[in-house]
């Protein structure tokens, strides 16, 4: 169940990037587009939480939580990407966004005390050395001070998306459920993205086309609420280094999808990239998977 959990959250994430410019593309603004999915999202999970008595009426102590993990997982993480994805390639955006993995697994080690093996650093090299050859031969962008600030946005969102994963294991931790703590850090974090859109870009909707509309629809209801959830679930399951190797995957996915509906050129190149990814995200995580599988076996047996 783990593995099939893990391979849907990839397939899932993989094709969020291109959705995520599709609708930049179609008329929407970042940080309006980005509150919009993920308020609506957050507000259905809750909705459907409390109709079916699934979420306990949140304390004081929780709301402090989930307005903390929303603000690191969805405000500023997906805060920074929407933005940067306006003045670079979606393929890009997914390389620097395999820098998530190296941030959990150092944070991780720094606060369970747990030790980085010799090998977890050799997947770690492999999977972001993997990236760079499956998305260089599509990548053209023009070295200015846009684009460098867009690079650099992208990777300080991404150490606030590994503190908001390693903070989502001690909360869950308190007994919180993954679909509870998922609602509630989407809710929280598109607030704050309307509230940063209404200062800064004064957002207008009737110029967004059919197209935009469906882009939204679709990361509400599959990249926010099924994407996100599961996330939650495998790091209740495992732990939080192995759900963030999605971010060595996706970029993978995020090609085929370019070489499918962009049209694009296969390159060989990607085909030796995508082989490296996929080796270094079994050496950085294959003993997670092994444990996670034999709790599961033994749980099941008892």
């Amino acid at each position: 169940m783990v593995l099939v959990a893990y391979i849907t959250m990839c397939l899932i994430f993989g094709t969020t990037f291109l959705a995520i410019k599709i609708g930049l593309e179609a008329g929407w603004i970042p940080y309006f587009s980005a509150g919009f999915r993920f308020f609506a999202a957050g507000l259905l999970v809750v909705v459907y939480g409390f109709v079916t008595k699934q979420f306990p009426v949140p304390t004081k102590k929780h709301i402090i939580q989930f307005l903390v993990n929303g603000t690191c997982m969805t405000g500023i993480t997906f805060g920074t990407l929407y933005w940067a994805e306006q003045y670079i390639p979606s393929s890009f955006a997914a390389l620097l966004s395999a820098t998530g993995p190296l941030f959990v697994v150092l944070m991780h080690s720094k606060v369970e005390k747990v030790k980085i093996t010799k090998v977890q650093f050799l997947g770690l090299g492999l999977g972001f050395l993997g990236i760079i050859f499956l998305t260089w031969p599509s990548i053209s962008v023009q070295f200015d001070i846009l684009w460098f600030i867009a690079c650099l946005v992208i990777v300080i969102g991404e150490s606030f998306y590994a503190f908001g994963t390693i903070y989502s294991k001690i909360v869950l931790k308190q007994g919180i459920s993954a679909l509870m703590l998922n609602g509630y850090q989407m809710l929280f974090g598109g607030l704050l993205l309307l509230l940063a859109s209404f200062i800064v870009e004064k957002p207008n909707i009737s110029h967004v086309n059919q197209t935009g509309w469906l882009s939204l629809l679709y990361l509400i209801v599959i990249g926010s609420i099924l994407g996100h959830g599961l996330y939650y679930w495998l790091i209740q399951k495992t732990n939080p280094a192995f759900p963030s190797t999605w971010l060595y995957v996706s970029p993978f996915i995020s090609l085929v999808l370019d070489i499918w509906i962009q049209k694009e050129t296969f390159h060989p190149l990607s085909i030796l990239g995508g082989i490296i990814i996929l080796a270094g995200v079994y050496l950085m995580n294959g003993q997670a998977v092994r444990h996670a599988f034999l709790k599961r076996q033994k749980s099941v047996a008892s």
